[in-house]
């Protein structure tokens, strides 16, 4: 079960405080009962702790058992609030008896081998409970009618994972305190009660995916869901476009509309809705162009491998987010990527080898990340590329000595990495800014590029010496080669770069002084 559908179910204050001899009555009943249901499941070996022969005294203690702090009596224990009995391998069928258990709050009875129809007559005898889990189990037949008839406390309730058939009853919605409704991954056909389930004001958590209900688009009446975190209705027939209405449920982080029939464009609410984290759309048939910019924020996870199999992705724009693993290999083989814009974030691995496969890439912006190893050796055939923006990763290895004479290369920056190789001497002359510094760079200062404005390369092993005529260098507005191993007077003509501001060339062998 999605950690987003779990809520909490406060116990406390609940019950009442009842003094000595009935707490103590109420805390042996609770015992027999426990002993009842462990033999009604055919005395189980995961509950050989409530076997009356060798338990404990005090059932409070026994295996998946919670009793309430504030009726606890120095005979027998005390009063069962809570049974966790997931994971345990039971069979059979959900027992009555469970409600006798008469100030439980919480049933958790999911991922086990339960069979059988769902007791909503026994059930309803829990009038304390607020959480009920039952998925991952067996159990069939259609849900009954009477399941209104729960306790109208529940706040949980979740049969996700089961073989429930036929149509859901309306009175599935007749629980006005429920804040997660899971009913997905079963065989319920039908309609399903959109109208109804759209009244439930407090719902966050909804899940009816993966089930054979009769074709219809997503209800306008779920946009009254405005406290909804998580939307689930995968695999469940919907037809038609994604409504604008959606748009309103404003808490939303999780959307999975994935496997249905819908079609049109994905609208633009999608993209700029502020919490959406997650959103699964995958086989429908959708259309139209994804949007050049995505506004929606703070993204985690992992960037799916499919997305390098789609044809004709173009830009990719997930810059300042949290997303981190490594960009999917196959990316731009398919697809004529543009721009990847992924810029802060905690990205790792290598660029992909064929990123630049359908010659169309200008921006690759990839600083603040942890990308690492050697770039590809392809990229020096990038000729439309612009910028290139790799500062601060963990890159390795020789720096492609082709980038350098991209044509329309104007940007890079590349600072803070491992890169080794040699500046060449010649590069393109539509360089204007270049910031390697720390690295493991050799090589000398070029003396082609004649539009550089911005050169910055401390702490590299540049060598050689200063361009004599600095004045092929006249857009310069900011020279620094500090810690390097460069030689050699200072050339007078340093004093031609009239636009220059900053200046540092220390920690070099330089002789003279700039006259």
């Amino acid at each position: 079960m999605s950690n987003t559908c779990l809520l909490a179910v406060l116990v406390g204050g609940v019950l009442l405080l009842l003094g000595g001899e009935g707490s103590s009555q109420l805390a042996v009943g609770d015992r027999h009962t426990l002993v009842a249901i462990r033999k009604g499941w055919g005395n189980p070996r995961h509950l050989a702790s409530w076997d009356p022969a060798a338990a404990a005294a005090d059932h409070c203690s026994w295996e998946g058992v919670t009793c309430s702090s504030n009726a606890t009596t120095s005979r027998g224990g005390g009063v069962v609030t809570e049974l966790s009995l997931h994971d345990m391998n039971l069979t059979g069928t959900v027992p009555a008896a469970v409600c006798d258990l008469a100030s439980l709050t919480r049933l958790d009875l999911s991922n086990n081998q339960l069979t059988g129809a769902f007791p909503a007559a026994a059930l309803s005898r829990c009038s304390r409970l607020r959480f009920l889990d039952l998925a991952n189990n067996a159990l069939h037949g259609a849900l009954p009618r009477d399941v209104g008839r729960l306790s109208p406390a529940m706040e949980h309730l979740n049969l996700s994972s089961n073989r429930f058939s036929g149509a859901v009853p309306p009175t599935v919605a007749a629980l006005p305190a429920l804040r997660s409704l899971l009913l997905d991954t079963n065989r319920f056909t039908g309609v399903y009660p959109a109208a109804e389930i759209g009244k439930l004001a407090g719902l966050k958590c909804l899940k009816l995916g993966d089930n054979e209900f009769s074709p219809a688009p997503v209800p306008v009446a779920f946009a009254k869901l405005n406290k909804l975190t998580y939307l689930g209705m995968s695999e469940m027939n919907i037809i038609g476009e994604i409504p604008e209405a959606l748009s309103y449920l404003t808490e939303l982080t999780e959307l999975d509309l994935s496997v249905n029939n819908l079609t049109g464009a994905i609208p633009a609410w999608v993209w700029r809705h502020e919490k959406l984290e997650y959103l699964y759309l995958k086989n429908n048939t959708l259309t139209g162009e994804l949007p050049r910019t995505v506004t929606a924020n703070n993204l985690t996870g992992t960037i799916p491998a499919s997305i390098g199999l789609l044809a004709k992705l173009s830009d990719i724009w997930l810059d300042d987010n949290n997303l981190f693993g490594e960009l999917p290999p196959n990316l731009g083989k398919h697809s004529p990527i543009n721009s990847i814009t992924i810029a802060n974030n905690n990205l790792s691995g290598p660029l992909p080898e064929m990123l630049c496969a359908k010659g169309k890439l200008n921006y690759v912006i990839a600083f603040n990340n942890n990308f690492s190893g050697n770039l590809p050796a392809n990229l020096g055939d990038c000729v439309m590329l612009i910028y290139l923006m790799l500062n601060n990763n963990q890159f390795s290895g020789d720096f492609p000595e082709k980038i350098w004479l991209i044509p329309k290369l104007n940007t890079v920056t590349i600072q803070n990495n491992d890169f080794t190789g040699a500046l060449p001497a010649v590069i393109s002359p539509n360089i204007q800014w270049i910031e390697m510094g720390n690295n493991m760079f050799s090589g000398s200062i070029p003396r082609t590029a004649i539009g550089l404005l911005v050169f910055t390369a401390e702490n590299n092993q540049l060598d050689g010496e200063l361009p004599a005529d600095m004045s092929k260098l006249a857009n310069l507005i900011e020279l620094k080669v500090p810690d390097n191993r460069i030689t050699g007077p200072i050339p007078a003509s340093i004093k031609l770069l009239l636009n220059l501001k900053s200046l540092n060339l220390s920690g070099n062998q330089l002789i003279g002084a700039i006259s």
